[in-house]
Formats: C-alpha cells, sequence, structure tokens
C-alpha cells in the first residue's frame, strides 16, 4: 500500500494512541522504523535521529524526504545490508538565475562573508566552538560539495574574525584535508608497554603450574610405591 498526503501540516491524528509521536511527527529510528517496527514512516511526517547533532528532528523539504524514503526502501528489502540513517540536513532552492544551499543547523552565532555587491554570498553558523551550519547562494558544484564536507565535520572555530576573512576559502580549505579518525581509549604505547610484562606473567605461571604437577605426581608416585 502507499500512501501519498499533500498538505502544508503532517496530519498524524490517525496514528494516536498507535504510534509514538514527536517533533509533530512520526517518531522513527534509524532503519525509518515507527514504534511498530511493521510500520515505517518517511518524508515530512517522519521525525528521526540526526546522527550529526545527536537529536531526532523532523525536516520538511524534498531532499529529506526522498532520502528517507529510499533508506526505508532499502531497509524493507535488505536490512542486514542498511546501516543506520546518517543524514546531513540539507535545504535548497532557485529562483530563476539565483539559487542558494544550506547544510547543517543555524543555531549559535553567524558569521557573513562573501561580496554583496557580486552573485556569491554566504554565512557559516557556530555553536559551541564549532561550525555546525553552512550557507552558500550562488556557488559552483566544487563549492557546495566543500560546503557540505565541512560541515559534517562540524571543525573547531577559535577566530570568527579569521573564520570571516577566510570565508567560502575556509571550507575550501577543510574539505581538502584528510579525515582524521577519532582519539581512541587505547594508547598504543601503553599497549606496547604492557603486552611483554603480560606475556611474561603467562609465561612464568605457566612453568610454575608445569612445576607444581610434576612435584605433584612425583611426590604421589612415591607415595604410591609405599603403598
Amino acid at each position: 500500500m502507499v500512501v501519498v498526503g499533500i498538505g502544508i501540516r503532517p496530519n498524524t491524528s490517525l496514528f494516536e494512541g498507535q504510534l509514538t509521536l514527536e517533533k509533530g511527527g512520526i517518531k522513527v529510528n534509524g532503519q525509518m522504523q515507527t514504534s511498530n517496527t511493521s510500520v515505517y514512516a518517511v518524508g515530512d511526517v517522519a521525525a528521526f535521529p540526526v546522527k550529526l547533532f545527536g537529536e531526532t528532528r523532523r525536516l520538511e523539504h524534498v531532499d529529506s524526504a526522498r532520502k528517507t524514503a529510499k533508506h526505508a526502501v532499502s531497509a524493507i528489502m535488505e536490512p542486514e545490508k542498511t546501516d543506520e540513517f546518517d543524514y546531513l540536513p540539507f535545504f535548497y532552492s532557485r529562483f530563476f538565475t539565483f539559487s542558494w544551499q544550506f547544510y547543517g543547523d543555524n543555531a549559535g552565532e553567524v558569521v557573513h562573508f562573501g561580496d554583496y555587491s557580486g552573485n556569491t554570498i554566504g554565512a557559516y553558523w557556530i555553536s559551541k566552538g564549532h561550525l555546525v551550519g553552512s550557507f552558500l547562494e550562488g556557488g559552483t558544484k566544487e563549492e557546495y560539495e566543500a560546503l557540505a564536507k565541512t560541515t559534517r565535520l562540524k571543525p573547531a572555530i577559535d577566530d570568527i574574525t579569521d573564520l570571516e576573512r577566510q570565508g567560502l576559502g575556509f571550507a575550501v580549505t577543510v574539505s581538502k584535508k584528510p579525515l582524521t579518525p577519532p582519539p581512541s581509549d587505547d594508547v598504543s604505547g601503553s599497549t606496547l608497554v604492557l603486552e611483554r610484562p603480560l606475556f611474561a606473567w603467562h609465561a612464568t605461571a605457566g612453568v610454575i603450574t608445569a612445576a607444581s604437577i610434576a612435584a605433584f605426581a612425583y611426590w604421589y608416585g612415591r607415595r604410591r610405591r609405599r603403598w
């Protein structure tokens, strides 16, 4: 069955008391499953986990509608091969020769950049010392891709004035850097230091155990001969 909904506001009244509702929509997990795992929700009505920000959101845009639907189909057809939905919030619009794209979250302090007398302007959003959102109007395909990658990386921002000076160049530079793996709780140096003593302890314990067994066998054998 295919259900098509047309309207400006999600109508969830039909599912009250049957499915879990949140953020004005139907709450789903990373596979687009509702509280009833046999029921899937996608599009504007779905409130899904946004891993980048660690919270559940309901996004109203054609891009998220398409991608949540695609992910739900994959989860239904090949659940064992389908990872959790990992979506970068994305909005765009076109108006004649003008077009813009937005990525991430519009929270925190705004840093504007670009030449307002020209065709390319943009902005970054900084929250808790990290870049969490970005906007660009009049960019190229490569510039939009750089903006998306940089926003997903959530780089730390130490100097907002310098960020404003670099403008779009900041995203282009960050997007070209190799990804740095997250820090691990295991320190390689400590592991290397601990390996040898650990193996030595095992070897010592083994020798002691073997010697004890041999001594017991010798003692037990002598007692049996006496009996």
